[in-house]
């Protein structure tokens, strides 16, 4: 009876096409991870660029090895002269319930350095980023990241 009813919600599940509009890549703890920005059917993506007042944030959202975060603060309009203001950097290679190498709480502030930086149309960021990551459950375990990005922002 248990099987069935699992089958069932799994059949009753509607199916979500993602598509995906970009990578992101990094070399953590020993390991060459990636990850995969996506697109959803209704148009959505896991990329997000937000005004707010003198402010702009892009919002960075991937999945693959694990889950993936970045949030970029700039003051005014961002452009590839431009150093973010604010950077975090949060990595789950197990995924939401596992442990995760965070930015905030490390020693050294995260750098992103842009390679390219289109807020018209759909827009586009590729960028490279370094950063002493610290686990979540062992604070004082930090290790180094180099990553890149490579994506669509998901601008309407």
């Amino acid at each position: 009876m248990r099987q069935l009813f699992l089958g069932f919600c799994v059949a009753a599940t509607p199916a979500f096409a993602l598509d995906p509009v970009g990578t992101v890549t990094a070399y953590l703890d020993g390991a060459d991870l990636t990850w995969e920005v996506l697109r959803m059917e209704d148009g959505a993506t896991m990329a997000q660029v937000s005004d707010i007042g003198p402010l702009t944030m892009i919002d960075i959202n991937a999945m693959g090895d694990g889950d993936f975060h970045i949030n970029l603060i700039f003051e005014g309009k961002p452009s590839v002269d431009t150093a973010p203001a604010g950077i975090t950097i949060d990595i789950r290679p197990d995924g939401a319930t596992g442990p995760a190498w965070q930015s905030e709480g490390a020693s050294y502030p995260p750098k992103l350095m842009l390679e390219r930086l289109e807020l018209d149309g759909a827009g586009r960021m590729k960028a490279k980023f370094v950063a002493s990551l610290c686990r979540s459950d062992a604070p004082t375990t930090c290790n180094f990241v180099e990553g890149w990005i490579d994506t669509d922002l998901g601008m309407p």
